[in-house]
């Protein structure tokens, strides 16, 4: 049945919402910050009312004591939500993205009870394009109960698998406002080494992955010598460089030649602008992007992603200090997978060799006690470090640790070296 697609104002919007009701968010970018901030303000009515979310460009509003009332279900934990969790008021839900979008929809363990999107303004036809964010809030609000949009003409309409028709929305508010943006990551010396590293293992034609912060910044940057790649899952502003020199054409690709198989925009309005009804642009949501079946038939993708820990069996953890949960799984998984059954394609995990400014190794004997594997080491095919590349595919045990150990930081390879005598 078609739904009303009411225009109302931000407090009759969330006066629809009631007290123990899921409500899934847009992350980063797409984020609908007006009605979240309208839903704090109406937070001592809506008692145990949970929001779903991913990663948050911002403070966590809903996270701080004055909205109690408030909870949160995240698959990406962020320090800045430790006291809230300390409360009871955060869970962390430990689950890749490819299965966001069978858990997080109807029918699914965490099954919203309403969706909020953030969305372009409607064409001629009614649809209303869900801009930089597609990933879980398109699948979840085709088959939610409840969809309020807010309607934002600064979002860009972006192109593919990314529209919902305005008969499937039930009300929609008003708001003129920018994105949240996140603008270009800062990079040293000890990134821009490991982006020419990284660079020096993607052949030309390569389907690329890369997340954000520094580390994927400058992977990007380096790449800028390669010939038609392609880019997969997740744009930001370095992105744009790359396509408009001629390194990223798509023009190699198996599956949907010419175009880049997009789920997130995370950037600022230099983005935004290139993803506004750019036909390079495929948005699509997780249930493809982060399929290993239908990655893995692209040839020569290339997973790159990062980590906070990796021990000399090549196990991965990007998401835990020890037992403290800093991160999510986020795409890792999925994303490594697909490249080791893609032809020619390659999993590279990069990082700097230290952390805590020089105090600690990154590369270690064994995992902390309590931190969860993101990566298995049967999945790793290159660790890169400031140092070098560690090639580990078909390596035997003492193999692979000599090889982790040659990239690890100098001051710690004969610590290293003792552990595996």
């Amino acid at each position: 049945m078609p739904r009303a697609f009411a225009r109302c104002s931000l407090a009759d919007a969330v006066a629809r919402l009631a007290p123990a009701m899921k409500v899934l968010l847009p992350p980063a970018c797409g984020e609908p910050a007006a009605l979240v901030g309208e839903i704090c303000r109406q937070s001592e009515r809506l008692h145990d009312l949970t929001l779903l979310g991913g990663i948050h460009l911002g403070e966590y509003p809903w996270a701080k004591p004055e909205h109690a009332a408030l909870r949160f279900a995240t698959w990406h934990m962020s320090p800045r939500l430790e006291e809230a969790r300390r409360r009871g008021r955060v869970e962390f839900v430990p689950i890749r993205y490819f299965d966001l979008v069978t858990q997080f929809v109807a029918g699914g363990a965490w099954a919203p009870d309403c969706v909020l999107v953030h969305a372009a303004p409607p064409d001629a036809r009614g649809y209303l394009s869900l801009g930089v964010s597609v990933s879980v809030s398109l699948p979840a609000a085709r088959r939610a109960p409840l969809v309020i949009a807010q309607v934002n003409p600064s979002m860009p309409r972006t192109l593919g698998n990314a529209c919902l028709h305005r008969s499937q929305i039930d009300c929609w508010v008003d708001v003129d406002e920018p994105l949240t943006p996140y603008p270009p990551t800062p990079i040293g010396d000890v990134e821009r080494a490991i982006g020419r590293h990284v660079a020096g293992l993607v052949r030309d034609g390569a389907t690329v992955q890369v997340g954000v912060g520094a580390i994927p910044q400058a992977v990007l940057e380096a790449l800028g010598d390669h010939r038609d790649l392609s880019l997969h899952s997740l744009l930001v502003d370095a992105s744009v460089g790359l396509v408009e020199r001629g390194v990223v054409t798509s023009a190699c690709k198996r599956v949907h030649r010419g175009r880049m198989d997009i789920a997130e925009g995370m950037g600022t309005r230099r983005l935004f602008d290139f993803l506004h009804e750019n036909p390079a642009v495929n948005m699509e949501p997780s249930s493809f992007v982060h399929d290993p079946d239908t990655i893995a038939q692209l040839d020569r993708f290339v997973a790159i992603n990062s980590a906070l820990e990796i021990d000399l069996t090549g196990q991965v953890t990007a998401e835990s200090l020890g037992p403290r949960q800093v991160a999510g799984i986020g795409g890792q998984f999925d994303f490594v997978l697909a490249a080791v059954r893609s032809r020619g394609g390659a999993a590279i995990i990069a990082l700097p060799s230290t952390g805590r400014d020089g105090a600690a190794s990154r590369i270690v004997h064994s995992l902390q006690p309590g931190a969860a594997v993101t990566s298995p080491r049967a999945l790793a095919d290159f660790v890169v470090t400031e140092h070098g590349v560690a090639a580990l595919r078909g390596k035997g045990e003492r193999g692979r640790a000599e090889a982790l150990i040659a990239v690890a930081h100098p001051r710690y390879r004969e610590l290293l070296q003792r552990a595996i005598a």
